[in-house]
């Protein structure tokens, strides 16, 4: 068995942050763990509140998945504080294997969710960030989808993935300074957890595979879980 740590907030709809690694990590063939960096309150059409956990639970909860557990990969999502960070930072950087992160900034349907500052700490120390365009023109400082891959990558020395759903389902890759697309169907439709759901993917599929392949691999996915997807009231949630 393989394990896959996700690191995350909690949302109690069930539809991203870590319920949504969980159901990814399984669906792949992992077992997947958790550390949770935050309380929300939110379900897909709002976000009321977010709670950042104490950073010594934090702490804590790293120490006991690091006594029983070697991971294959590691998936970070929301990180509210640069506290957290800094924790997280601490925990994550000797282990040798695939850390993907996703900065989320904001919830989708609006409200902030992640610290900027928070992912600029952890952004040198992880292989491949997944930024929305959105996310990823608040991170860098340029316009094309590939000028910007190609400076967040050069700004803090990771691989970057610009996700496609602003780009006509067009994901641009940075892959350590080589830019290329990856370009599958894309549906319309308001969804609540593709971006949780392609990250813990990735991660996942980084295990064994190179990054092409696994952007391949994690874009396919995301889309046959759209295509599985069941809505409640007016959003989709996405089906893992």
């Amino acid at each position: 068995m393989k394990f896959v740590l996700t690191i995350s907030a909690l949302d109690p709809s069930g539809g991203a942050g870590v319920s949504a690694d969980i159901k990814v990590a399984r669906a792949l063939g992992f077992h997947p763990c958790s550390i949770i960096t935050a309380l929300t309150a939110q379900n897909s059409s709002k976000l009321l509140s977010v709670h950042p956990v104490d950073v010594e639970i934090i702490e804590e909860q790293f120490e006991v998945l690091f006594s029983e557990f070697e991971f294959s990969a590691i998936k970070i999502g929301v990180i509210p504080s640069l506290e957290i960070a800094k924790v997280v930072s601490n925990c994550i950087e000797k282990l040798e294997c695939p850390k993907v992160l996703d900065p989320v900034l904001d919830a989708s349907v609006g409200g902030k969710l992640g610290e900027k500052s928070a992912y600029e700490l952890l952004m040198p120390k992880v292989s491949v960030i997944t930024p929305n365009y959105t996310e990823a023109k608040l991170l860098g400082s340029k316009t094309s989808p590939e000028e910007l891959a190609l400076n967040l990558f050069k700004k803090y020395g990771c691989s970057v993935v610009i996700t496609g759903g602003e780009l006509k389902g067009r994901d641009v890759v940075c892959d350590q300074g080589r830019i290329y697309s990856v370009e599958a169907e894309l549906i319309s439709g308001n969804f609540h957890g593709t971006g949780c759901v392609y990250s813990t993917a990735l991660a996942c599929y980084l295990a064994s595979n190179p990054l092409e392949d696994a952007v391949r691999k994690a874009r396919i996915f995301v889309l046959e879980s759209v295509k599985k997807g069941f809505k409640v009231r007016n959003r989709i949630y996405v089906n893992p």
